[in-house]
């Protein structure tokens, strides 16, 4: 008899994953910060919301030196895609999991389009900056270009990811709640 009922909410994205979801991506980002701060190598380009130029490039990565700009490519910046997949990821779940509730793709993509595209631009400007460490001392002005405006659009679009994230969770319980 209780197998035809319909399900009240899929078990393939459980309700749980609306608060494990973000706060996975929370702690994976207060955990690269620390790693990063070990290594003593500060992620100066990667925060910089007003975008970055040849010559602040110029100037961080001969401040950097050769071990530390080694460390950076080889340790951080790995470790940073992986942080990228990761809140990519649980975007793309959020948009699936709110649209496998009923709500309209617009309502979801809002909810989790931020932490999706973002962790893509992510995943673009650790490219671009591995390309410009890998060509060290030669800087091209089309890569600084293209890492200057990925960074900026991914820390516009993770920081709404994160209210996003907070309007999925009351989204996703709001029918329990009622």
């Amino acid at each position: 008899m209780m197998e035809d009922l319909p399900t009240f909410y899929s078990t393939l994205i459980p309700l749980g994953f609306f608060f494990w979801g973000p706060a996975l991506v929370v702690l994976t980002l207060l955990l690269s910060g620390l790693w990063a701060r070990s290594l003593k190598v500060d992620r100066a380009l990667e925060s910089d919301l007003d975008g970055f130029t040849k010559d602040d490039v110029e100037k961080l990565f001969s401040l950097y030196g050769p071990e530390r700009r080694a460390i950076y490519r080889n340790k951080l910046l790995p470790a940073d895609l992986a942080f990228a997949l990761v809140y990519t990821i649980v975007g793309a779940l959020i948009i699936t999991g709110l649209s496998m509730r009923g709500y309209p793709w617009w309502v979801a993509a809002l909810c989790g389009g931020g932490w999706l595209f973002g962790g893509l631009c992510d995943i673009v400007e650790n490219l671009a900056i591995a390309r410009l460490l890998d060509r060290f001392p030669t800087l091209d002005d089309g890569t600084v270009a293209i890492a200057s405006g990925f960074t900026r659009l991914k820390l516009v679009l993770t920081g709404l990811g994160f209210i996003g994230a907070i309007a999925a969770y009351y989204l996703a319980f709001k029918p329990i709640v009622a």
